[in-house]
């Protein structure tokens, strides 16, 4: 019994405020969640309104390339900043930077204007993995993986609800470009609610901190299972985030067996992208206990299977309810995959770099974010986009066997 009894207190000297923490971090997800996805559906109507009408899928394309290869270079950076000076002063700079930037978008009078503005929110985007930062920091470990999925769980709901919020208020007002000024109000508001609840017991790092991207990669690459980990992180990444408009398209094609029209097509293209967001949504506060009870190791080890088997349905389906069918089955059993490479990564990386740790991870989700409709791109025009599908199953299957290998390759040698 006193065992027992002693237990909740020593969490709470250790980690003092992570019950309040995770009280106000979901839902401030949830706002910049919201903000981030209530406009990012019409920025090809955004640049069409500023005069381009030719070549606009190009346009569109390369944005979110460079978009996303900003965050990819910026991100490792302000991971070290976070494990030098502290991680709430991230998840501010995410949020409220973001906010800022989001809010000089509408004031852009050319695309050139619109597109600098754009690429601005990327070098402060990075909400999501700040803030998982500062949780994994101040978290009692056992508590972890159902923090992390709460917390992560309020941005999900937050990206699932923003598209059909941004559609009635793109309906009410008249420049879809105003639609970045709520984004941006929606992320000051996470913000403040950071600035003024969230708190955090400092773990800085030894030393001064330097401006580095390859030193610091290099050296958690040196331990081992962090390369697999990184390279999950980047696969998921490409599956679930940045295959959203390869599956849209992909919709599309299937409805040309059939006569659809606009109001369909819309119809199915929604379907499939909400299916995978509200199956995460319901699944993720499940696989936190699963991941508090069983461990995060072997949660990863099932969710890329899992990730595997689910998509080897749309080498073959044949209707978009198959389809959606199929993203339903990927999201309740794939969801927990990023919750146990967070967690992982907070167990495997040397002492005072777990935020490096995470924030390198993120790096390279936001590289499979712009690098999978890129290569989706060259492929589908000349193969389909079903062996644009079979190379992500069969990537996905090689850093599964990855991962299980180094495992086993730990246990003989300790």
């Amino acid at each position: 019994m006193t065992v027992t009894a002693a237990a909740p207190d020593e969490e709470s000297q250790k980690f003092p405020y992570w019950r309040r923490n995770l009280r106000v971090l979901p839902f401030a997800n949830l706002l910049c969640g919201l903000g981030f996805s209530l406009s990012w559906p019409f920025v090809p109507l955004m640049v069409r309104g500023l005069g381009v009408h030719e070549n606009l899928e190009t346009w569109v394309g390369y944005m979110l390339l460079v978009f996303y290869l900003i965050s990819f270079v910026v991100n490792p950076i302000w991971g070290g900043i976070a494990d030098h000076y502290g991680r709430k002063l991230m998840v501010l700079r995410a949020m409220l930077g973001m906010g800022f930037a989001m809010m000089l978008v509408p004031l852009a009078p050319t695309p050139i204007w619109f597109a600098s503005l754009f690429m601005l929110i990327g070098v402060f985007n990075g909400f999501t993995p700040a803030g998982v930062a500062l949780l994994v920091a101040n978290t009692p470990p056992t508590r972890i993986g159902s923090a992390v999925s709460l917390a992560q769980t309020g941005g999900l709901v937050g990206q699932a609800l923003g598209p059909a919020v941004g559609a009635v208020l793109a309906a009410l007002i008249d420049r879809q470009h105003w639609l970045f000024w709520i984004s941006g109000g929606l992320m000051l508001s996470g913000g403040t609610l950071v600035a003024l609840f969230v708190h955090e017991v400092k773990q800085r790092a030894p030393g001064r901190w330097r401006p580095e991207w390859v030193g610091s990669l290099r050296e958690l690459l040196a331990v081992r299972r962090m390369g697999a980990l990184y390279l999950l992180a980047f696969l998921f990444s490409v599956m679930w985030y940045g295959s959203v408009t390869n599956i849209s398209v992909f919709v599309l094609q299937l409805l040309e067996a059939q006569p659809a029209d606009a109001g369909t097509e819309a119809f199915w293209v929604g379907a499939a992208a909400m299916a995978m967001a509200l199956s995460m949504v319901v699944a993720l506060p499940l696989w936190g206990r699963v991941l508090d009870r069983v461990g995060p190791a072997r949660v990863l080890a099932f969710s890329a299977a899992a990730a595997v088997i689910t998509h080897l349905p749309l080498l073959v389906l044949q209707t978009p309810l198959q389809l959606v069918l199929a993203r339903v089955a990927f999201g309740l059993t794939a969801a927990a995959m990023p919750t146990a490479i967070f967690q992982l990564l907070r167990i495997h990386a040397p002492p005072g770099m777990d935020a490096r740790a995470i924030s390198y991870a993120s790096a390279f989700q936001f590289f499979g974010m712009g690098v999978a409709p890129f290569c989706a791109g060259l492929i589908g025009p000349v193969l389909g986009l079903r062996a644009y599908f079979a190379l992500t199953i069969v990537l996905m299957l090689g850093g599964l066997v990855l991962w299980l290998r180094t495992g086993r390759a730990g246990m003989k040698a300790e």
